[in-house]
């Protein structure tokens, strides 16, 4: 049996101080097919020299100034060759080293099927402070109301992921709602087992000051197909 390819894409700028943990944590996987890809904005804190050390173990790597993480990673997209993609951002990690064997391997208990087309697991997320918990994957039919898992925490087939750039805080989540809505519940598989550590501090979607306009994106996507919760939800939002 082949091994299917995973591209796994990290996209980074001036983050020197967690970049060669997420990369190791990606280099360090037992299974055998990966290809990585790394997309720098422009780095000037020595970011680019972590990556230089590991270039010769890069399928492609650039740094150069981009649009944002979202469209940083459509940029990783654009040359990825992979089956499926995981986006594993700076700071973040893999759980363990054998979270790709685990799912894709040849003795793997977590096969996805062919008419897969996205995987999402629990998320470790990590605290300043040490602690950590562990965020469960939700059922794929919570994605009408919110995301069911991390996007550290999933992989997406190659040919169905891009990421609408409209959304700055919540195209992760505009893509899962979208091949829900494409491709059904059934095509998304939900496995209880670890598969990404998230760093909490530094979360763009964790910082107070935009929480309102994260709650608005979420809103416009979910407009595509509305509900009696998207209405209510979305007259709360116009109360606050």
């Amino acid at each position: 049996m082949n091994l299917p390819k995973i591209s796994v894409i990290t996209v980074v700028r001036n983050d020197v101080a967690h970049i060669e943990h997420t990369m190791l944590s990606v280099l360090g996987q037992t299974y055998g097919n990966v290809e990585y890809i790394v997309i720098d904005g422009g780095s000037t804190d020595g970011t680019v020299d972590i990556i230089k050390k590991y270039a010769d173990k890069l399928a492609y790597w650039v740094s150069e100034p981009d649009g944002g993480i979202y469209p940083a990673m459509n940029k990783g997209l654009l040359h990825a060759t992979g089956e499926w993609v995981n986006f594993m951002n700076s700071g973040d990690s893999f759980a363990d080293d054998n979270v790709l064997n685990d799912i894709f391997g040849k003795q793997h208990t977590l096969s996805p099927s062919q008419h897969h087309i996205l995987i999402g697991g629990n998320t470790i997320n990590f605290f300043p402070d040490g602690h950590e918990e562990i965020h469960h994957a939700e059922s794929a039919e919570t994605i009408p109301h919110h995301l069911p898992f991390s996007h550290q925490a999933s992989f997406t087939k190659r040919d169905a992921c891009k990421f609408d750039i409209r959304y700055k805080y919540a195209a992760d989540y505009a893509l899962f709602y979208a091949i829900f809505h494409k491709f059904g519940a059934s095509s998304i598989m939900v496995i209880n087992r670890s598969i990404a550590r998230y760093r909490q501090e530094e979360s763009l979607s964790m910082n107070p000051q935009n929480q309102k306009k994260i709650k608005r994106e979420y809103l416009s996507i979910q407009s595509q197909h509305p509900s009696l919760h998207w209405l209510k939800e979305y007259l709360k939002w116009k109360l606050l």
